[in-house]
């Protein structure tokens, strides 16, 4: 391995920390259990219709939501309420 290659690789300290922070994912039928649908038949349908209102990513066959990334698009679509 040329010693560029080796430079740009992360340390063990750092994976670790990097999946302990921000490197979750979890399936389609775990999203769908955090969002209380009852099964991920949904969030499958958005995804082919390309109307996917959460970032997901591909692996071949299998789909992965990013946790970080799915919590800043929740966060970013609070609705505030209004009292009357």
């Amino acid at each position: 391995m040329s010693k560029n290659i080796r430079a740009n690789l992360i340390d063990n300290e750092e994976l670790q920390k990097f999946l302990d922070n921000d490197g979750k994912l979890v399936t389609s039928k775990q999203m769908a259990s955090i969002l209380n649908l009852k099964s991920d038949a949904a969030l499958r349908k958005q995804r082919s219709k390309g109307r996917n209102l959460l970032p997901y990513a591909r692996v071949g066959r299998s789909i992965y939501y990013p946790l970080d990334l799915v919590m800043k698009v929740i966060h970013s679509n609070v609705v505030e309420a209004n009292l009357r």
